[in-house]
């Protein structure tokens, strides 16, 4: 069914954008077809991408990294979120333009760059940065051997925050004091959660499982995102996708998501397509289509999303 509605959606004539998405995300297919290769290059030339090469800085940044600037207006607000809006327009590593950032991100782990951002006045403020640009390289090039040092760093204080296998704040807090002098509480946010499930396979079977019911059960929902997972909101809905889509890191995942995965199927239209309204246009990942004022364009890309995280759940 999922493969099928990707094949309608083809039929529709969309863009280029939803259509290299479908093409590689849903349907699958294999790198060297044809079809798939004239579907990237038609992508690369398309003007959402072309606005993101003309606002890209010399360091392969666009500017602040995680902070917002209030005293500028740009286009983009911070990198973290561009590369996001790069990777939902189907930019992968070996895009010149990511690769720059790439590049960018590898320093900063390395030493020899620097965030734009204000620095906070935090003791924890180091290991922020360090866990939200080693998630973020991670969203681009989960291999990348650069975010092996803050990935390993994460699984340990994950392994010592379950001491009798459920989460206990406290030794979270305890095992930073330990390793690296400070107390915190970060475990939950989206940045360590995208980091561990760039290598969700190195961590033990059991452990997983624990710590994806974990976050399944949480009310709050991943921080940053505060979606509860278990009760889908339409106000939410678009934190609860992203959420889905970061806990799919993660090969347990099948064994929490299953009834949320049945939830987002029903809640297509009759005719089967997905539409969550207007306000996804405030989102890093839309507009996909060429722009929403077009009948059914709004739809098209709310129902590319879907299609893509249920063909990922459906698919391994």
């Amino acid at each position: 069914m999922v493969e099928s509605l990707g094949q309608r959606l083809l039929e529709s004539q969309p863009n280029t954008v939803v259509r290299y998405r479908i093409l590689r995300d849903v349907l699958c297919l294999p790198s060297g077809s044809a079809d798939l290769e004239t579907a990237h290059i038609q992508m690369l030339s398309h003007f959402w991408v072309g606005e993101l090469a003309r606002e890209q800085h010399l360091d392969g940044a666009w500017g602040r990294f995680h902070s917002m600037d209030s005293t500028i207006k740009a286009r983009f607000p911070t990198s973290e979120t561009t590369i996001r809006r790069a990777l939902a327009l189907g930019l992968d590593k070996d895009t010149p333009l990511l690769a720059r950032t790439v590049e960018f991100m590898q320093k900063v782990l390395e030493g020899s760059a620097a965030w734009s951002d204000r620095v906070e006045k935090s003791e924890g403020w180091p290991i922020g940065v360090e866990a939200i640009t080693a998630a973020t390289l991670a969203e681009v090039d989960p291999s990348h051997p650069a975010i092996l040092p803050a990935w390993e760093y994460w699984a340990e204080i994950a392994r010592r925050s379950f001491p009798d296998g459920s989460y206990e704040p406290s030794a979270e807090w305890e095992a930073h004091k330990e390793l690296r002098g400070i107390g915190i509480y970060y475990l939950r946010s989206r940045y360590v959660l995208t980091l561990l499930g760039a290598r969700s396979s190195h961590l033990p079977t059991t452990f997983a499982r624990c710590f994806t019911d974990w976050i399944w059960k949480e009310p709050q929902g991943i921080g940053y995102l505060g979606a509860d997972l278990q009760h889908p909101r339409p106000l939410h809905i678009f934190n609860w996708l992203e959420s889905l889509e970061i806990l799919s890191r993660f090969q347990s995942w099948h064994g929490v998501a299953t009834k949320a995965i049945e939830w987002l199927w029903n809640q297509h239209s009759a005719e089967g397509w997905w539409d969550f309204g207007a306000k996804a246009s405030k989102s890093s990942y839309f507009p996909l289509s060429d722009n929403w004022r077009k009948t059914g364009n709004r739809s098209v890309d709310h129902s590319t999303r879907v299609l893509v995280l249920l063909r990922h759940f459906s698919g391994e």
